[in-house]
């Protein structure tokens, strides 16, 4: 319930911070729809705070977040003074529209509560996204722009480009407004940014299904097909693959630029209250430029399509003045307020050249737009059922633009919010086969103008004709249902996510903490846990062996101890010189002598687990090889976190000869061993139930002896 109940108060929240502003600049054309706008200005304004906050030098969110309430709460005083009216709301049934809300979060949040219903946490599909727009939330809740603390003041490792620290690097380069409004939902909630990115993804998404309604009437749709439209987009695959992957960025552009849209097309028409027009599109640009930046070159694409063609149509050159005027005073007026995010696109620009970021997708066919995938990964399933879909998708979208042709705005709308899209698409998914990670940018392409390409191919469902709105609801309830079958398949997968903040990943924080441990070398393989790792320890500087992300080189390992993940911790003799986190994460002062090497030799079974647990079964006996190099012998300690397939007594064997043994239950537990003087160079130790090995089940006939959890090889004086 946990995750159901923040979700909400995310939402709310959202629209809160944007009410105020809703009633005090909407045209009066919009105002009945305050709700739908409130949470894009939500965005806006609450991002905004926080960019003034952390330019201005303020000790992060934690400090100010609390009093910026006051904002919205004037706002909305104000606009109540002026008359302002919110009870008086239209467009559509506020019951349907609450209904399509609700199955969708609970589609998208369902998943996350399975493994613990009051842990809040981040699980990812398989990008690692989720722990860097936490780092930079941290940053923005945690430290001000001058501090230099640990990893924020390692210019080596975090500079990237004209930022030379990594809280420049997030004001200037990255990925600035996903970060920023975590931090300042974490700082009023009391919670951690890593328990808000997942949920951050699922009200993004869902504050964007009412601009679907507004969106779908501008191509002529009535009431229940507009819901049913902004369905489509609620249940999406797409959209879930963004929120399951933490595309952040992605979602908040999507929203930007469907109000952008809206904002642009709807001032080209009316030569009134223009400045209303511009404030919405401010609102729009800037969301752009703090989320993705890089957008806002191609982000008029669809509402200057359709301002251009109606000019060319006969509709009078003026509307596209107007047009060119509402959106150039939003982009002046977002690059006078918010400039370094601007001169920031030029390099961002430069990295991705620099950089093939991104991971190879398959090609989404215009099936998959309208939510029907054959999997999680978005495979679009048999060919000619792709072949065939997409036949019919253009033939349907054609005819409904012919249709049209006595409602020219509307076809033109149509036209205007697929073809400038699918041209997009198609360049960059052409050069997929020269560069394989132009698929992926050709799924952001499709991503971010998501509503806009939905309302306009759903277009067949505004044609006029006695049969139609039969054809055009059956048409509906199928490819909601598609998108509803496809989206499913997510539950059981994020159910058990591939990728998961665990609480032994989250134990990191009491590194920290210690005094002693002074600098870091990430000494993780693991990509994300090496990540998360960044992020609960930015108040120590760190170092990587490897390019970890952006904001986060190679340098060389410069650290004076080592942060090392596995089941085999070794530690010297002096305890002083180690410091262990948990079963899994241990750090140990590189100076420090007598320690002994393990690594596991043969008889073991692949690495099994559940949830934060891990183990290998042994198969009969099974070694680790250890490495002691020092020229003479040294004694050692061994506690092993094991479990032994039955009741049994457990022998250590250390080339061959035995060196202790202790009874190991058929439960998990900690079984210490006396210390035993090993070589010098190479030895192996094995672990044996003294019983043999046994069949593991009925089901599961591997002979099995003692599962490892984790093992203690403690050096001893």
């Amino acid at each position: 319930m946990l995750h159901y109940l923040v979700a909400a108060l995310l939402l709310l929240h959202t629209a809160f911070w944007g009410a105020g502003l809703s009633w005090l600049v909407l045209p009066r054309r919009w105002r009945p729809a305050w709700w739908v706008f409130a949470p894009g200005f939500g965005y806006a304004l609450q991002s905004a705070v926080v960019w003034v906050g952390a330019s201005a030098g303020l000790a992060g969110t934690d400090r100010y977040a609390l009093a910026s309430e006051l904002l919205p709460v004037a706002l909305a005083c104000w606009a109540l003074r002026r008359g302002a009216r919110p009870w008086r709301i239209r467009l559509g049934s506020p019951a349907a529209g609450v209904a399509v809300l609700l199955v969708a979060g609970g589609m998208l949040l369902w998943p996350m509560t399975r493994r613990g219903q009051w842990t809040l946490t981040s699980s990812s599909l398989g990008s690692c996204d989720h722990a860097d727009y936490a780092a930079g939330a941290r940053v923005f809740q945690e430290f001000a722009r001058p501090d230099r603390v640990g990893f924020l003041g390692l210019q080596e490792v975090s500079g990237v480009g004209s930022a030379e620290t990594f809280f420049e690097f997030w004001l200037k380069l990255n990925h600035f407004t996903p970060s920023a409004l975590i931090a300042h939902q974490a700082s009023l909630l009391h919670l951690r940014p890593h328990e808000l990115v997942s949920l951050n993804g699922v009200v993004v998404l869902l504050s964007t299904v009412p601009l679907l309604l507004l969106l779908a009437r501008a191509v002529g749709l009535r009431r229940p097909a507009r819901l049913a439209v902004a369905g489509l987009h609620a249940v999406s695959p797409l959209g879930a693959y963004a929120v399951h992957h933490g595309a952040l960025g992605q979602l908040y552009a999507a929203h930007g630029i469907a109000l952008l849209t809206l904002a642009v097309m709807a001032g080209a028409e009316s030569s009134r209250e223009r400045w209303r027009y511009i404030v919405v599109a401010l609102a729009a640009v800037w969301l752009l430029a703090g989320a993705y930046n890089f957008i806002l070159t191609v982000a008029l694409a669809p509402a200057m399509a359709w301002v251009v063609g109606r000019a060319l149509a006969g509709g009078g050159w003026r509307g596209v003045g107007r047009a060119l005027g509402i959106a150039g005073a939003a982009y002046a007026g977002a690059g006078l307020l918010f400039w370094g995010r601007f001169t920031g696109m030029v390099e961002r620009f430069r990295l991705f050249a620099e950089y093939d970021f991104g991971w190879p997708v398959p090609a989404l066919w215009p099936t998959a737009w309208l939510g029907w995938v054959g999997d999680v990964h978005l495979h679009g399933g048999p060919s000619w059922l792709q072949r065939t879909g997409t036949l019919a998708v253009a033939l349907a979208w054609a005819a409904g633009c012919w249709s049209l042709r006595r409602r020219p705005a509307a076809a033109l709308r149509a036209l205007a919010f697929v073809l400038p899209v699918v041209a997009g698409w198609g360049m960059l998914a052409w050069e997929s086969g020269q560069r394989a990670n132009a698929s992926y940018d050709a799924f952001k392409i499709l991503s971010v103008f998501l509503p806009v390409l939905i309302a306009g191919l759903c277009v067949w469902a505004a044609a006029p004709g006695p049969r139609h709105p039969r054809a055009a609801a059956a048409g509906l309830a199928l490819l909601l249902a598609g998108s509803v079958w496809s989206s499913a398949r997510y539950l059981p997968v994020m159910a058990h996510p591939p990728l998961r903040v665990e609480r032994a990943l989250a134990d990191l924080r009491k590194l920290e903490a210690l005094p002693q441990v002074t600098s870091l070398n990430m000494r993780i393989d693991d990509f994300w846990m090496r990540l998360w790792a960044n992020y609960f320890l930015l108040r120590k500087p760190q170092y990587f062996l490897t390019h970890t992300y952006e904001g986060r080189r190679n340098t060389p390992l410069r650290g004076e101890w080592d942060l090392r993940e596995g089941m085999l911790h070794c530690f010297p003799a002096d305890s002083n010189d180690w410091a262990e986190v948990n079963a899994q994460f241990y750090a140990v002062r590189i100076g420090a002598g007598g320690r002994v090497g393990a690594e596991f030799g043969p008889g073991w079974f692949p690495l099994e687990g559940s949830g934060a647990h891990r183990w290998h079964w042994s198969a009969g006996a099974g070694t680790l090889v250890l490495s002691n190099p020092a020229p003479a012998v040294r004694r050692l300690r061994i506690e092993a976190d094991v479990r032994s397939v039955a009741a049994d007594t457990l022998i250590l064997m250390l080339d061959g000869r035995e060196v202790g043994r202790q009874p190991a239950a058929a439960v998990r537990g900690t079984v210490s061993f006396p210390a035993f003087e090993i070589p010098a160079g190479t030895s192996r130790l094995e672990f044996v139930n003294a019983g043999g090995a046994r069949t593991a089940s009925a089901t599961d006939r591997r002979r099995i002896g003692v599962a490892l959890y984790s093992c203690r090889l403690i050096a001893v004086r």
